[in-house]
């Protein structure tokens, strides 16, 4: 990331979760400069673009309309020869580890895997004594294929999976996790098989970061089953705390990370990812060790993220910034599914 003492013009892509800034700076490691200006690329703060979600932060979905054209909207509207260079860059081919976050490949239809694990929420807390308030859930995962469909998407009719999503997030019992009243999502989505992809963006250079969808169905808690009512479902912040990380650092090659799973384990590659989001008042930085392989079923045998939350007065300098929340994940298999069967009943009139 290429920083700046000043930002002079942002122009935001909110559907696509991305800003294109033009910066003026005194001090910058960037090549690509103007003078005293620089050009870049960089995700855009998800919460500041409510309108195109179904559900804020936490809410019930992490959905966008369209995404791909809005994608190809912003690819249209790059003009400038140092911006297009710099959207090369950071979306440029990383052919090993870019996905939505969560799925890297797709597997045998009928089949699935289970993932087991934490999140911990920490907060700053000026009121009491230690200075912050930690806490603890337990989390459960699953992703299975649940069925095949021909489809239309993008004008083609082509191949595409029923993908399987449901996360539990609450209090570990012996008789399990109690997840109260909101703390069960399941998702049903019809993807087109050509993007499910490994890379950091697909064949039109748009970048890899959120999940086409032909339809799709939720249902959070005991709520009644609802059709999204988008074309994309992204991971983050609501499914996963993964991004799509435009430059990942491989630091191992082959390795075999830890896992729930009794008697198995995986040789996976071991990656390393940063994305930071900025605004002039908030920063999110989200820093991930994930482990892929094509030995589970979407490639993931094991992540762990942590996403630190700062503000700061919107008219403060940069090193004003205070961490405000930070949040840690870290989860991995638990079980692989040879038979998966899908657990989310659409109602007949749908």
């Amino acid at each position: 990331m290429f920083f700046a003492e000043h930002i002079t013009e942002a122009t935001v892509f909110p559907k696509c979760g991305l800003t294109l800034i033009s910066e003026t700076s005194g001090r910058t490691s960037s090549p690509f400069q103007a003078g005293k200006r620089t050009v870049r690329l960089r995700p855009a703060d998800r919460t500041s673009d409510r309108a195109c979600r179904t559900g804020s932060a936490g809410g019930p979905g992490s959905t966008v309309s369209h995404p791909h054209k809005a994608l190809r909207a912003m690819l249209n509207a790059v003009k400038h020869p140092l911006m297009l260079l710099t959207l090369v860059i950071l979306f440029g081919e990383h052919p090993t580890a870019g996905a939505q976050g969560l799925i890297f490949n797709l597997p045998e239809d009928g089949t699935g895997v289970e993932y087991e694990g934490e999140i911990t929420y920490v907060t700053v807390r000026t009121d009491i004594a230690a200075g912050k308030e930690s806490i603890t859930k337990a989390r459960e995962m699953s992703i299975k294929s649940v069925g095949r469909e021909d489809a239309e998407f993008e004008g083609q009719i082509q191949p595409c999976r029923w993908i399987e999503i449901k996360v539990i997030t609450g209090t570990a019992g012996e008789a399990g996790i109690d997840p109260g009243p909101v703390g069960s999502r399941i998702y049903k989505v019809l993807v087109p098989e050509s993007k499910i992809l490994a890379t950091a963006v697909d064949a039109d250079l748009i970048p890899n970061i959120m999940l086409p969808v032909v339809r799709g169905y939720r249902r959070s808690g005991e709520a009644q089953v609802r059709p999204l009512k988008s074309s994309a479902i992204a991971f983050y912040p609501t499914i996963c705390q993964l991004l799509n990380y435009p430059e990942p650092e491989l630091i191992a090659a082959s390795e075999t990370p830890q896992t729930k799973a009794t008697n198995m384990s995986f040789n996976a590659k071991h990656l390393k990812g940063r994305v930071v989001m900025e605004r002039t008042e908030s920063r999110s930085t989200n820093e991930a060790h994930f482990w892929i392989t094509d030995e589970v079923p979407f490639g993931l045998a094991r992540w762990e993220v942590t996403v630190t939350r700062e503000q700061k007065e919107s008219t403060a300098p940069r090193d004003s910034f205070q961490e405000v929340v930070t949040t840690s994940s870290t989860m991995s298999v638990r079980r692989l599914l040879p038979i998966a069967e899908s657990e989310l009943i659409i109602p007949q009139s749908n």
